[in-house]
């Protein structure tokens, strides 16, 4: 029984003491009123002629987007504003243990400040209505120490480096000064970084660098937040560079199929047409800025190549009917039916073992065509037949020579081809590897 008389005892003085000691409305409303009766735009200082240093750090939630044609960056960012206000101070055992109260923004001093590089707005304070105004408010502690939160999506403008295209990383900055026209305000980073730890991750843009800097000047002073946005490349590496590089491969199998087939022509004109609509559609994705982009760089090489293979495609449909007309008369078909022929030799000769020369005979009758009534045949249609074979055999001779000089034609155009795009894939893969 004398534990519960104890207990019950200290229990009714622990509730007198929280009743003495607690904070009521009328202690409240008597503190706000009297620290809501100093002007707002008095500068929070018993000395007016002292500055007012307010520290910032800032939080980014979100990177809704990045333009890199237009050069925007569409962030959520908060600021964390916090100085001393010396004008603003209490005692917070004469106001019933009141140690924090919120007062409005319209009500007390804030400092002014702006972002340099927004879009639009030049200010921190978005607000989109009077309610947001009205519901914004400064906390201060009894010994004078404010703190400030604002936030919201901001486009702030940025510089656009797209040289290593997909593969590329952008500088931008939240600047941030003062607008007092007297500078009795310094602004300084509470932290040395940006403040991540609540962001929101974005599929496409990440960031992976970012420092704060600040400086003083002589009429105002500047925070700079800074970050670096690194693209993440995956979708355009697999949907973008993949296709195009497949591509240039397939442009190639131009030189395998036949002259004599109409397909050649067809495949050299899609290919170029697709090429025509990938450059249409980078162009989209990329600013008119220096410097270019080494994968724009790339394409038009690509689409050059593919204008020189559709060339080369119908010039040898062309020379393919040429020859098919033994219309070899001009210059070009009789020096490239030269070239292929010292060729072939050339390797005919490397193969030959024994003999240097090639002699052509005549293809005779066998016994088994030759009866009895052939033997009764004059010398003079004898030798029209002889003659008739002869000429069945140059040209059907002619033809092999017409027929190697085009596979000659399309194996020098592969091989070169083949050449360019790979020194092109080996020289963009090493500057990529140097950029990673």
């Amino acid at each position: 029984m004398d534990i519960i008389k104890i207990a019950l005892i200290l229990f009714y003085f622990a509730s007198l003491r929280s009743l003495i000691y607690c904070k009521t409305f009328n202690d409240t409303s008597h503190l706000k009123r009297q620290l809501k009766g100093i002007a707002p735009d008095v500068n929070p200082r018993l000395n007016q002629n002292e500055f007012v240093n307010v520290s910032i750090m800032a939080f980014i939630a979100a990177i809704l987007d990045y333009n890199e044609v237009s050069g925007t960056l569409q962030a959520v960012i908060s600021y964390v504003l916090t100085w001393t206000d010396e004008m603003r101070r209490w005692n917070s055992s004469e106001y019933g243990n009141v140690r924090s109260i919120n007062l409005p923004i319209t009500s007390t001093w804030i400092p002014e400040i702006s972002v340099n590089n927004m879009v639009r707005h030049k200010t921190i304070f978005m607000y989109h209505n009077d309610m947001e105004i009205r519901k914004s408010h400064v906390n201060y502690q009894s010994n004078g120490f404010a703190t400030f939160q604002i936030g919201g999506a901001q486009e702030l403008s940025c510089s656009s480096d797209v040289k290593y295209f997909p593969f590329d990383s952008h500088a931008c900055s939240i600047q941030l000064i003062t607008t007092h026209v007297i500078n009795n305000v310094i602004i300084t980073p509470a932290m040395k970084t940006i403040d991540l730890t609540y962001g929101v991750p974005n599929p496409k843009w990440s960031i992976t660098e970012n420092f704060v800097e600040s400086n003083v000047y002589v009429y105002t002073s500047k925070v700079s937040f800074n970050i670096t946005l690194s693209r993440n490349p995956s979708f355009l590496f697999l949907n973008l560079i993949v296709p195009i590089v497949l591509l240039s491969f397939s442009n190639l199998l131009v030189f395998c199929i036949p002259a004599a087939s109409g397909e050649r022509g067809s495949l050299a004109f899609t290919i170029l047409l697709t090429f025509v609509v990938f450059i249409t559609l980078v162009t989209d994705i990329l600013p008119a800025c220096k410097p270019i982009s080494y994968f724009n760089i790339f394409l038009e090489v690509q689409l050059f190549c593919s204008v020189l293979i559709t060339f080369c495609a119908v010039w040898s449909i062309s020379l393919h009917h040429k020859f098919a007309e033994n219309d070899t008369q001009e210059i070009f078909p009789k020096l490239l039916l030269q070239m292929s022929c010292a060729y072939r030799n050339l390797c005919s000769k490397n193969q030959r073992k024994v003999d240097n020369k090639r002699i052509v005979t005549p293809r005779r009758f066998t016994e088994e065509h030759c009866n009895k009534t052939c033997l009764d045949k004059n010398d003079h249609l004898q030798k029209e037949q002889e003659l008739h074979e002869d000429i069945k055999n140059d040209n059907k001779s002619t033809k092999d020579i017409h027929q190697y000089c085009l596979k000659f034609i399309d194996s020098i155009c592969f091989t070169l081809f083949l050449i360019i795009l790979c020194i092109q894939l080996i020289v963009h893969g090493i500057i990529f590897s140097y950029q990673a």
